[in-house]
């Protein structure tokens, strides 16, 4: 068996340190600090959206009772709050009174109405970068469920017109 000792040094039981470059030492810390930046980043970001989709989750739902109110008070009257012509769903006057009743300042679109019990089936809520939609999955005359969708998006591109 060889020895690679050599023998005119003495090699004594102990810790031995080595040191190690100063490149390498900024590199690790530098990365380190990175990765902490970009997971504290990525948890503020999702944080901010999840408040963001639940404060226009309590939106919509405003905007659904709100619906329900001034659907009611248009019957009253003999009129639907409904117009299919419109490219937002509702009859000229039902925004405003929406937008009375309701804390909303996002945009309502609504797309089907039930006439016999006053509800909205399905509409839609836009406010910021979220979008809500409503659909109606009750049964019964209540119209008390239903599902609320909430989508976030963000603008790629916008293109206007010369």
């Amino acid at each position: 068996m060889a020895d690679n000792k050599q023998p005119d040094k003495v090699y004594g039981e102990g810790t031995i340190f080595y040191r190690k470059s100063a490149v390498w030492e900024v590199l690790r810390t530098s990365l380190a600090v990175f990765v902490i930046f970009i997971l504290v980043f990525v948890f503020v970001a999702w944080g901010v959206m999840i408040i963001g989709a639940r404060q226009a989750h309590k939106e919509a739902r405003d905007i659904r009772r709100a619906l329900r109110v001034v659907g009611t008070e248009y019957y009253g009257e003999n009129l639907t709050i409904y117009d299919q012509n419109s490219p937002n769903g509702l009859v000229v006057g039902a925004s405003e009174l929406i937008e009375s009743l309701s804390t909303r300042d996002g945009e309502v679109i609504l797309y089907s109405w039930d006439e016999t019990n006053n509800i909205p089936l399905q509409f839609e809520y836009r406010t910021g970068l979220y979008r809500v939609i409503y659909t109606n999955t009750s049964n019964s005359n209540a119209g008390l469920d239903g599902e609320f969708r909430v989508y976030y998006s963000f603008e790629l591109l916008k293109f206007e017109a010369d």
